[in-house]
């Protein structure tokens, strides 16, 4: 059955701490080549782990290859988090200069 692969991170805040949760996911389609049926079935996953988080989703992006080659990045924002500390964390991970355990 034709597949392709996502690469799921997802950026959540409990009470007092922040951490970073990561999937690499198999989806099934009936056409990989159908663009639309991808994208679609792609955010119809990330949906599906945003409404299950446990604790408050910040951010995330999503890497979405078929054959090992990457076709397309799905980022998203929580519009209603505070923006200020969303991009203080947007930064600590891209720019990886402090590592908090």
């Amino acid at each position: 059955m034709p597949r392709f692969e996502m690469h799921l991170m997802i950026a959540e805040k409990s009470d007092d701490r922040f951490e970073t949760v990561q999937y690499d996911i198999v989806c099934f389609v009936k056409d990989p080549t159908d663009m639309v049926e991808i994208e679609s079935s792609a955010n119809e996953i990330i949906t599906d782990h945003l409404q299950d988080a446990e604790n408050v989703v910040l951010f995330g992006t999503a890497v979405v290859e078929i054959r090992g080659q990457e076709v397309f990045n799905i980022a998203f924002q929580n519009k209603d988090a505070n923006q200020e500390e969303v991009n203080r964390i947007i930064d600590l991970c891209i720019l990886g200069e402090e590592t908090i355990h």
